[in-house]
């Protein structure tokens, strides 16, 4: 199975467990229970059935290893016993149900008298396991297993949720050509504070992918992000962002923007109290936008009372709950968290492209599907070296092919009879025949030829 199979897999798991991760849950163990009720719909794997004794250790994995955790391979038949087959799981579900109060024992004992089990080949122990394990399960309650009900887009505490959107800007002149902004945006839900927002000149990933960094290194990682069903929010390198950080990235259904209501509101006030009074003419620059907007949402909308907010400013409210902030402690983890991931494929030759820029890595690679994690900026950087991941783990770097370098380096090839350089006292002494013999004379060979005269 290839890394983005592996990375797939594990953002599914990711998905499951981080209602729990992030406190959205009364109950762990019911929660399990009514997402075990049903089918999960796994990347590579289709639509499959997995335990709650399963969804803990997923759960678990995370806590102590982070998402790497859940990238790691395990056993195909973990979380199912391997000596109980189906249909012996089957009778004994079958049997639990027609006698509740049939102590485990006395089951057991019937299945041997039976002739279901072998007690050399399957102990007590292990069914009670077993049944510990159905019990979890939800299999021997009776009652409907209700459906997980709809998160309620509307929170108490900062930090909580982050609302990210785009919106389309104004029209700046930056020489001789106008060109369309875009204001990036994440809005806490509970203070209506925007914990970063900047105009930009692109509405692709790599302007989110900024946007969200800030917003995060300013306030704070949250426990929820909630956007559209747009490109950009829906990739696997924002998803892999927001789960290596720890906050569970939501979208609104299309057609149904229920909850995204706050940062469009936001966008018509800075349409009403921004733009509506920016002189676009005397714009020169991007810098020279993000300036005037900056200095807006300093002195204007974070500073005034909010009529939701019982009076108060998004400020007010930020500064009033800013101990509830989950602020990043380990900011080069953190760097390393947003770090852009490609999976490539090491030619025989030692070398792989990133963005049609060729890297050279170890031969011990050659052959091999790496990912390569990077920082945009990196790559018109000659001296910058990109690390190498295989399973998680950092196995080495990637440096950019620099032609000129090589075409001065001396390789050794098999079957080359002159593997050694010319000993030193050798060239002391004045005995170059060996090395004239591994040598061609343009001159001998235009005499010996007979070539024409230049």
């Amino acid at each position: 199975m290839d890394e983005k199979s592996k990375t797939s897999i594990a953002l599914k798991k990711f998905s499951i467990i981080s209602p729990v991760l992030n406190g959205q849950v009364s109950s762990n163990i019911e929660y399990f229970r009514q997402v075990a009720a049903e089918p999960i719909d796994m990347p590579v794997y289709g639509m499959r059935n997995y335990s709650v004794k399963t969804l803990e250790t997923w759960l678990n994995d995370y806590r102590k290893y982070g998402l790497e955790g859940l990238i790691r391979g395990n056993r195909s038949d973990k979380g199912k016993s391997r000596k109980i087959s189906s249909e012996l799981s089957e009778e004994i579900v079958a049997r639990r149900k027609a006698n509740p109060k049939l102590k485990i024992t006395v089951l057991y004992e019937e299945l041997v008298k039976d002739g279901l089990i072998e007690p050399d080949n399957i102990a007590l122990s292990t069914v009670y396991r077993h049944i510990e394990d159905l019990t979890l399960d939800g299999r021997f309650d009776n009652a409907p297993v209700k459906k997980a009900e709809s998160l309620r887009f509307s929170y108490e505490h900062v930090g909580d949720l982050y609302q990210g959107d785009v919106m389309y800007g104004p029209q700046i002149t930056i020489g001789r050509k106008k060109v369309q902004t875009y204001l990036h945006a994440f809005l806490d839900d509970a203070s209506r504070y925007p914990m970063y927002s900047q105009f930009y000149l692109s509405q692709k990933f790599d302007a989110l992918r900024h946007c969200f960094k800030e917003a995060v290194m300013r306030r704070g990682v949250p426990k929820l992000v909630y956007t559209d069903n747009g490109k950009i929010y829906r990739s696997q390198q924002f998803e892999y962002i927001c789960a290596s950080i720890g906050c569970t990235l939501l979208h609104s259904q299309p057609f149904e923007p229920q909850g995204r209501g706050k940062i469009e509101r936001y966008f018509g006030t800075v349409r009403m109290r921004f733009l509506s009074r920016l002189d676009v003419e005397n714009i020169r620059d991007l810098d020279a936008l993000n300036e005037r907007y900056f200095k807006w949402l300093e002195e204007d909308y974070t500073r005034k009372e909010h009529s939701a907010l019982n009076g108060k400013s998004p400020h007010d409210v930020l500064m009033s709950q800013v101990s509830r902030l989950r602020l990043v402690k380990d900011m080069q983890q953190l760097y390393e968290n947003f770090f852009l991931r490609v999976s490539r494929k090491v030619m025989a030759d030692a070398t792989t492209q990133i963005e049609n820029i060729l890297y050279e890595t170890d031969p011990v690679f050659a052959g091999k599907r790496v990912e390569v994690r990077y920082e945009p900026e990196w790559l018109s950087d000659l001296t910058k070296a990109l690390p190498i991941y295989i399973d998680g783990k950092k196995v080495g770097e990637a440096r950019m092919v620099r032609f000129n370098d090589n075409s001065h380096v001396k390789r050794r090839y098999p079957g080359n009879r002159r593997k050694e350089e010319l000993p030193e006292e050798d060239m002391e002494t004045g005995n170059v025949e060996v090395a004239a013999k591994n040598t061609i004379s343009y001159y001998e060979m235009m005499s010996k030829g007979g070539g024409e005269n230049v």
